[in-house]
């Protein structure tokens, strides 16, 4: 910059000096010698110091240019840096933070590990109760009703929120035998209609005992149900051929000539004894409508062990419906079969070795008890 403004105040200085010769008066010779042989001199000079001056201002314009160039070329390296400058910064905070992720000791990380142990101590509290939920799961299965090994579909219905025990019965006597008993083919063209007790004894008879023999019986099965048609919602029909059927229509279907029924107990709970006998009525008049030329036997109920008696289904009430049903026979001309005398002990209890479920309900057969009954039948048909 110096040497241009030397070179414009050298070009200022010519141009003073060349309007200066031109106003100088001509009647004095020396000076205009002196001022010709300056003005003959001074053009070459200004000349030369123009051309001076202008490559001076063109070196000074071509130096300008260039320290321009070469400092937006510095600009632009140091923003490029300062940008690359900037990423690697960014890349190596990345890094970092990816590297020491594992091996992090900020405050943040920290607290995730007390919450980390927290947890196992909170979920260790069930850990702890559910074992001991377990074991005493585990000693109360020994407490319930014991299921019967044996092939029954359903229990006999009860009010088991009963619980009184009534009076004894007293002792009756033992029904006499006929004579020699009959053999099993004798039981050939018979049918026995029952519920779960006679179910029992369905499964036993596969031993031959009791011939070629039919069966209609369902558990819960009774004499008011019986009287339900097939489309009852709640009916508990037995099944004949793989086709469920009411009893007395599956009687007239099988057309035998003995009939064979043991129902009740689940009648004298729900209907009374009473109730349970206007049912035996019905039913047995259906039956014998629809086979009449079949002997019908009735089969008293059996009674129940002593300790598991109920307040309205009992040793006292189902002897006392054996006895009205007893009477229905005499009335009616049906066979009457004390089975109950038969598996009954002194105070008309059913004998413990003759009871399959002393657990649970205390009134289906073993196979012991069922001997018994099939000996009794053979003696006393």
């Amino acid at each position: 910059m110096k040497k241009i403004i030397a070179v414009v105040l050298l070009a200022a200085l010519a141009v003073t000096v060349c309007g200066c010769s031109g106003n100088t008066p001509s009647n004095t010779s020396e000076p205009q010698s002196s001022v010709t042989e300056t003005a003959s001199v001074s053009p070459s000079s200004a000349e030369n110091s123009q051309q001076s001056s202008a490559q001076e201002s063109k070196k000074a314009s071509s130096q300008k240019e260039t320290s321009k160039k070469e400092s937006s070329q510095e600009s632009s390296k140091q923003a490029s840096k300062q940008s690359s400058g900037e990423t690697s910064k960014v890349t190596s905070k990345e890094e970092s933070k990816v590297s020491s992720k594992p091996e992090s000791s900020e405050p943040s990380v920290q607290p995730s590990e007390p919450s980390s142990e927290v947890i196992p101590e909170s979920s260790a509290e069930p850990v702890v109760i559910q074992p001991e939920s377990v074991v005493v799961q585990e000693s109360s299965v020994p407490a319930e009703p014991s299921v019967e090994p044996s092939r029954e579909e359903e229990p006999v219905q009860s009010s088991a929120a009963e619980s009184s025990v009534p009076q004894q019965n007293p002792k009756k006597p033992k029904t006499p035998s006929n004579g020699s008993p009959v053999d099993a083919s004798w039981f050939d063209d018979a049918l026995f209609i029952g519920d779960s007790v006679t179910l029992k004894l369905y499964y036993y008879s596969d031993n031959g005992s009791l011939g070629q023999a039919e069966f209609l019986c369902a558990g819960s099965l009774g004499y008011n149900n019986a009287l339900w048609d097939l489309y009852h919602p709640d009916n508990v029909h037995p099944s004949y051929n793989g086709t469920k059927v009411t009893v007395d229509e599956g009687a007239r279907i099988i057309n035998p000539n003995k009939i064979f029924i043991m129902l009740g107990m689940n009648d004298i709970g729900l209907y009374g004894v009473d109730g349970a006998i206007e049912g035996m009525k019905e039913l047995t008049g259906r039956i014998e409508r629809n086979c009449p030329d079949a002997d019908i036997y009735i089969e008293s109920v059996t009674p129940m062990l002593e300790n598991m008696q109920l307040r309205s289904l009992n040793n006292r009430t189902i002897a006392e419906f054996d006895q009205k049903a007893e009477a229905v026979c005499r009335e009616r001309g049906y066979h009457y079969l004390d089975v109950a005398s038969a598996v009954e002990d002194e105070g008309g209890n059913l004998i413990y070795s003759y009871c399959s479920d002393p657990s649970a309900m205390g009134l289906h057969f073993s196979n012991e008890g069922c001997y018994q009954w099939v000996e009794y039948l053979k003696n006393h048909v």
